[in-house]
């Protein structure tokens, strides 16, 4: 979600190279996630118990973390179950879209490491409500950015024709209300659409059993109206009820 939004907003020249942007639960904007008073507890104690002076990669594959996963989220362990549970808190409990077998699978593989400043960034956005460049401290941001704080990205000038693919009611790690409020500062939302099953959760974008008749059918129409006509898949969408 974010990657696309960052570039094009810092680096418009970028914009025209690209005919469609798919936001599938965005997570851009995070003021009403019920984890984040836990998101931001768990990084302040990263932050107090660990050495980050010289890290600069953090859960990539090899890391004690990754290791671990792939131990508690073994299908024949004796931990199989607490791990599929965890997934489910994680994600929204309630869906009956989930498919065991592919979280089991998922869960060895997640997440694929990242670096410490995207995480630093993310707690800054839990904390701040806003979707803005890293903060580096007074000094550092006066040197980078010329103010003592970043600013917002401009996302408002972003003009890449945008499709927003949400869950209403049980996605824990994207909230409806910041969902709107990134759709009122796009400016070109082509597509607004919520899936019709209001126990479809984060996870169930990816694994859900009936993904492809409640999202991916409407999805892979609308990228063939942007898509050369010899590439298209000339899928026929029938209506869904948005309920």
């Amino acid at each position: 979600t974010t990657n696309v939004l960052i570039a094009a907003a810092t680096r418009p020249e970028y914009q025209s190279k690209v005919a469609l942007n798919v936001l599938l639960a965005p997570g851009v904007f995070q003021r009403n996630l019920v984890t984040a008073g836990f998101s931001d507890t768990s990084y302040s104690q990263y932050v107090r118990w660990l050495n980050y002076d010289n890290m600069e990669r953090i859960l990539e594959k090899g890391s004690f973390y990754i290791n671990m996963m792939e131990v508690f989220c073994d299908p024949t362990g004796p931990t199989a179950e607490l791990c599929y549970l965890s997934m489910g808190v994680i994600s929204g409990l309630g869906s009956n879209q989930t498919v065991k077998e592919a979280v089991m699978k998922m869960m060895t593989k997640f997440p694929a490491g990242t670096s410490l400043n995207v995480l630093k960034q993310q707690v800054q956005s839990l904390r701040t409500g806003e979707f803005s460049p890293l903060s580096y401290g007074r000094k550092e941001n006066l040197r980078r950015y010329g103010t003592p704080e970043p600013l917002p990205y401009p996302i408002g000038k972003v003009e890449i024709p945008t499709a927003m693919y949400y869950g209403c009611c049980n996605d824990v790690l994207s909230h409806i209300k910041d969902t709107k409020l990134l759709y009122r500062r796009l400016s070109n939302v082509v597509r607004f659409y919520k899936v019709p099953y209001r126990m479809f959760n984060h996870g169930d974008f990816l694994w859900g059993r009936d993904a492809y008749r409640l999202l991916y059918k409407d999805l892979i129409t609308l990228i063939d109206q942007y898509t050369p006509y010899q590439y298209r898949s000339n899928v026929t969408i029938e209506p869904v009820e948005m309920g």
